[in-house]
């Protein structure tokens, strides 16, 4: 079933090719020009899904650093910070030490920190809510032992 949007743009289509003016039909289904001229291109193509969307997402993100790296950076952090170090710096000097390239920069290593950082405490609160929830429902559940409610 097509959805709202995909309707909305096959009546475009229908009306541009019944020749009603193109002023008209982007007026009548609050549609800019370069929006009908899309999917008229989109129609022309012959592609059977042409009224589908597509998607914006970025197929691939070259610039992440990889998962890999993340996971050496947040080990090479904890170790450090038992020795009284752990300031990026010595963090990149650690990952060159170890053959990593490219090694990230200062920022990079600070906002892979700060990820881990929210992981950590975002696991650490849902673990503690879980628990306070089952401490409240067994309070609330067991019976009363003070004996002391008025019948």
């Amino acid at each position: 079933m097509a959805t709202v949007h995909e309707q909305r743009r096959q009546r475009a289509i229908d009306r541009y090719l019944a020749g009603d003016p193109i002023e008209d039909i982007c007026r009548e289904l609050a549609g800019a020009k370069s929006w009908l001229y899309q999917w008229r291109d989109r129609y022309l193509a012959t592609a059977p899904s042409w009224s589908a969307a597509r998607s914006r997402h970025p197929r691939t993100t070259p610039t992440k650093t990889p998962q890999r790296t993340a996971q050496v950076v947040v080990a090479l952090r904890q170790t450090l910070a038992q020795q009284g170090k752990g300031c990026g710096a010595a963090i990149q000097q650690a990952l060159a030490q170890q053959g990593i390239e490219p090694v990230p920069s200062q920022r990079t290593i600070y906002r892979i920190l700060h990820r881990y950082t929210k992981e950590v405490t975002a696991t650490n609160h849902h673990h503690t809510a879980v628990h306070q929830r089952a401490k409240l429902l067994t309070v609330l559940t067991e019976p009363h032992s003070q004996g002391n409610m008025a019948t």
